[in-house]
């Protein structure tokens, strides 16, 4: 290690109870991403993390969704440049999940809902700050943090506050957890795309007069076939029927049926071209309607240039640490899919583990520690403006 990131390293060791306690106080306050009125104890325990390094907070209520926290650092000028921390708070878990996964630590695991995805990556922000306050080291870009409440559902709520800030931002450091138990860099996500697909035929009976009816039910067949041959696992491109409805009786010839459709695409194009195709499929049979809703509504996370100098200053920085990172792509999206479109983004520096949404979630605490030093020399950078990397 250089002798700065050892001494940082060194440092983040030392708290590495403290960073378990309020890891724990994180995972033991339950927060599903549907039930807002779980997240005020959570959101007190943050605010006061934050006010108690100096920071300016914010909490933006939502309307459906527990809202957002936003964190600006001392002295914080509004015309000068930014870089954005991103994370979020809620989990996919349902109340109650703790009776029967609780926080638990184990040698070097550390197991419980959600702390891997994500309130380790909470922890991690604290701590990096906590490191550059107690070390007194000089910030040449203001750090921003932004936590919200809904990305496991979409972000819906958050999406404008997100970027906003984006927009704002010479660099966007996004905690969600690292890919695989490897601990690679996320420098690529897939999009995500979400179709409704509504088929109407015309019923009869199905004894009777079955000539005269027109099947939902078939006509849904033939789409749920095109759909299927979008695929393209060699490009990365992937579409899922994921749930179908239709019929009335068994003894009645369909009126209607409905599909809904999960796409995930590498780039903006394929997002594109496959949007439109589904747009534009076409019955089989006579006398079928076919309505098409939805659309892409996370774009991929793609290695535009901005990205590819933000994932070799990662990679650098990491070699202070004695650590050879490898970058990965997801299949998942998060909220880096939408500050990627106006700011440099990087994703996956938050905790190393496995499990996210599993009941065998869980993250490995000192290769954790390691990339919160990691986040921490990130947060030191100088401004692109006045660095040559």
């Amino acid at each position: 290690m250089t002798e700065r990131a050892n001494e940082l390293y060194e440092y983040l060791l030392s708290e590495k109870q403290d960073f378990l306690s309020l890891l724990q106080s994180l995972v033991e306050l339950e927060t599903p991403s549907d039930q807002p009125d779980t997240f005020p104890p959570l959101w007190d325990i943050l605010q006061q993390e934050f006010k108690s390094l100096g920071f300016s907070v914010d909490l933006f209520e939502g309307s459906k969704t527990a809202g957002q926290l936003l964190c600006t650092p001392p002295g914080f000028d509004s015309q000068s440049p930014i870089q954005l921390i991103i994370g979020h708070c809620d989990t996919v878990w349902d109340t109650g999940t703790l009776e029967e996964m609780p926080f638990s630590v184990e040698d070097d695991t550390v197991s419980g809902p959600g702390v891997f995805d994500m309130k380790a990556g909470l922890s991690m922000m604290i701590f990096a700050m906590r490191a550059i306050t107690h070390l007194d080291l000089s910030l040449p870009v203001q750090p921003v943090f932004l936590i919200n409440s809904d990305e496991e559902i979409g972000s819906e709520e958050s999406k404008e506050l997100i970027i906003e800030q984006a927009k704002r931002a010479e660099r966007t450091l996004v905690l969600e957890p690292a890919l695989g138990t490897d601990g690679k860099i996320k420098t690529q996500r897939k999009g995500i795309g979400e179709f409704e697909i509504t088929i109407k035929g015309k019923p009869s009976h199905a004894g009777l007069a079955p000539d005269e009816g027109v099947s939902a039910i078939l006509g849904l067949s033939h789409i749920v076939q095109q759909l299927f041959r979008l695929n393209d696992p060699a490009n990365g491109i992937t579409a899922n029927v994921g749930t179908i409805e239709g019929g009335e009786r068994s003894n009645v010839i369909a009126a209607q049926s409905k599909a809904l459709v999960d796409v995930r695409v590498p780039t903006k194009e394929d997002g594109e071209r496959i949007e439109e195709t589904i747009y534009n499929l076409t019955p089989e049979i006579e006398g079928i309607e076919i309505n098409v809703s939805g659309g892409i509504r996370r774009p991929p996370l793609e290695k535009n240039d901005g990205n590819k100098k933000l994932w070799q200053l990662t990679k650098k920085l990491g070699a202070e640490l004695d650590l050879d990172l490898q970058e990965g792509t997801s299949g998942g999206a998060s909220d880096g899919n939408l500050t990627n479109l106006h700011s440099p983004t990087i994703d996956g520096l938050g905790a190393v583990g496995e499990g996210a949404h599993a009941f065998h979630e869980k993250i490995f605490l000192d290769q954790t520690l390691k990339r919160l030093a990691l986040l921490t020399l990130l947060l030191l950078h100088p401004s692109h403006k006045s660095s040559k990397n």
